[in-house]
């Protein structure tokens, strides 16, 4: 209820105003009801068989007539008494039914019948079905105790029965009729406003949902577009600075070195918040590519080295010497990320001392393989009370990490959700000041083909004289980025603005492979390579196109393979991954490619966040 009632209240609809519930203003409607109902009974009985009642039968009516005008008043008093002014009007019909039969009138007749029902019916509108099982049956029990205890012509449901004397009798069975009628049709009237109401919050709950996720795809869009325009200049920050780094005075290499220290930061800390956007989402979906563990995690740590060294202390890989020829099934782009946050956050809170990432088999079978992976520093240590809220998002150490250390307390979010998708958990033991071991298990299915073995710093040094490249890029500075960096390389290239001008420069060109830009005007790089690969000329519409693209979309890989693309990088990527990617066209013959020759690869994308 809303607010209290006055004392003197004698208004139903004020009682009514109060309640919200419709099934509960339908319970006070029916017990008012059945209450007014009653009152009425004995009024209009009363003065019809006074002469003929007998004193006890009179006294019963006023106990009940006076009962039934305070259990009135009371609930337009207290309606939160409900469902205990509804025990009693209950147990006073069951007491009614076993006093007619065992103790004033002794006989079964319809009035007696009449109440069994109205005892069963009231029973379960208004109370606990627990109770109102105990009720009916001991209105049951009454009526069968009856017919057991005496012959079957002692009972009968004709008027000759009845102990009132007419009309009496006859008002009585129609307003007991009237009364079941009522409660019948109250409660289906509040069921079937509660129905609308329930149907009513469900359109509602239907149109916030539809509106929540539609929150929730804009976000996703913004987040993707946002990514788009903050990692294309990055690709020409961080391109540039390498392509500046070769020929860079000693002094200039310094400058060179922050300025690239400092894009790689912010670029993981764009990635951080877009990877646990998709993870939030459960929008991440593990690859299943054979990999060489032991290559990945010199890869991984040699990438990390540099920043190791500039904090002077060491950072260590030990690796089983039976991993070092294993090769398992298991998502190489989402294992590099866990290692390489859980990694980098050692070498971040390390300021003397060492990290070591260390990799052991536990357990190995003929088609499986357990390794248990883990990552310790000398570093500051986490307190107890803060070593399991450091994997929520948004949440570090101490109050004063954030200041001492930056970030944005993400990493170990991402890695909980990543190893989730692993079917694991990561373990943490440290002690404040001392540094901290974080250790995870993986169990991986051996890779039972073939495997070339892949070294841990591939060389850069072969020339890729002779390749034509078709450049479809509509930013200049990145343009020029792939320009310089091809050049490098011996690659002739040429630069197309936008999807149309690409397909018209390789309708009238000879080139052995396209990078292509995803989003550039006109004809963005979808529509193009769905034009060039309905070429009449099978050759020209099998040549290799590797997708550029800054956008981070779940379904990334899906829309690319789809639109016949043959390969992808992530911007801002590693020129060492742009080598190699077209180091296989090199190596098969120059002008002589198809689609066949390169297989998606995404092994070798953009460094991890």
């Amino acid at each position: 209820m809303k607010g209290s009632i006055p004392f003197l209240n004698f208004s139903l609809r004020k009682v009514l105003a109060q309640e919200p519930d419709s099934l509960k203003r339908a319970r006070i409607k029916i017990v008012f009801t059945t209450l007014a109902l009653l009152i009425l009974k004995i009024v209009i009985l009363v003065p019809l068989v006074f002469h003929d009642l007998k004193d006890h039968q009179l006294y019963r009516l006023l106990f009940v007539f006076i009962l039934y005008i305070g259990l009135t008043k009371y609930l337009l008093y207290k309606p939160s008494r409900l469902t205990l002014i509804s025990h009693a009007i209950i147990l006073t019909g069951v007491l009614g039914v076993w006093s007619t039969l065992f103790v004033f009138g002794q006989r079964l007749n319809l009035l007696t019948i009449q109440f069994v029902f109205m005892v069963i019916f009231v029973g379960y509108y208004l109370i606990d079905r627990g109770f109102a099982v105990i009720y009916s049956s001991l209105s049951i029990v009454a009526v069968m105790l009856y017919l057991v205890m005496r012959n079957r012509v002692e009972w009968h449901l004709d008027i000759s029965s009845q102990e009132l004397p007419s009309p009496g009798f006859e008002a009585i069975v129609l307003m007991n009729f009237a009364t079941m009628v009522l409660i019948h049709y109250l409660f289906y009237q509040a069921f079937k406003e509660n129905v609308e109401e329930k149907e009513a919050l469900n359109k509602q709950l239907e149109a916030i949902v539809a509106e929540t996720r539609a929150l929730a795809d804009s976000r996703s869009v913004f987040l993707s577009t946002m990514s788009h325009e903050l990692r294309t200049p990055l690709n020409a920050v961080i391109g540039m600075t390498n392509l500046v780094k070769d020929t860079a005075s000693e002094e200039q290499l310094e400058n060179l070195d922050i300025l690239e220290f400092s894009a790689v930061s912010l670029l993981t800390l764009v990635n951080d918040i877009l990877d646990y956007n998709k993870s939030e989402n459960d929008k991440i979906e593990l690859e299943l590519i054979p990999v060489n563990l032991a290559a990945l995690l010199h890869k991984v740590c040699y990438g990390l080295q540099q920043r190791a060294a500039e904090k002077g202390f060491g950072l260590v890989l030990s690796i089983d010497e039976q991993l070092k020829e294993q090769w398992v099934i298991t998502d190489p782009t989402r294992l590099t990320q866990i290692i390489y946050n859980l990694a980098g956050n050692a070498i971040k809170f390390t300021e003397y001392g060492q990290v070591t990432v260390n990799a052991a088999i536990t357990n190995i079978h003929s088609d499986q393989l357990s390794v248990e992976f883990t990552i310790t520093d000398t570093g500051i240590g986490i307190p107890a009370d803060r070593q399991q809220a450091i994997f929520d998002p948004f949440v570090q150490a101490s109050a004063d990490t954030t200041r001492h250390y930056g970030g944005t307390g993400l990493g170990l979010a991402i890695v909980k959700r990543l190893l989730g998708l692993f079917n694991t958990t990561v373990q943490l033991k440290s002690e404040a000041g001392k540094g901290s071991a974080f250790s995870f298990s993986v169990d991986f299915e051996l890779y039972k083909g073939d495997a070339k073995p892949v070294p841990a710093h591939p060389a850069l040094e072969i020339s890729l004289k002779g390749l034509q490249i078709l450049i479809a890029e509509d930013n200049p500075i990145n343009a020029l980025l792939l320009v310089k960096l091809l050049s490098k390389w011996h690659v002739n290239t040429d630069v197309a603005k936008n999807g149309q001008e690409a397909v018209d420069k390789f309708a009238n060109g000879v080139f052995d492979a396209i990078l292509m830009d995803l989003h550039m005007p006109i004809m963005d790089g979808y529509q193009a390579t769905e034009v060039i690969r309905e070429f009449t000329d099978r050759e020209k519409a099998g040549v290799p196109i590797i997708a550029l693209t800054a956008s981070v979309s779940h379904n990334i890989y899906d829309k690319i393979k789809d639109a016949g693309m043959n390969d992808y990088l992530s911007k801002p990527f590693q020129s060492a991954a742009l080598y190699q990617k077209l180091e296989v066209l090199n190596t098969a013959k120059i002008g002589k490619i198809t689609s066949e020759g390169i297989q998606l690869d995404t092994t070798s994308d953009s460094m991890p966040a």
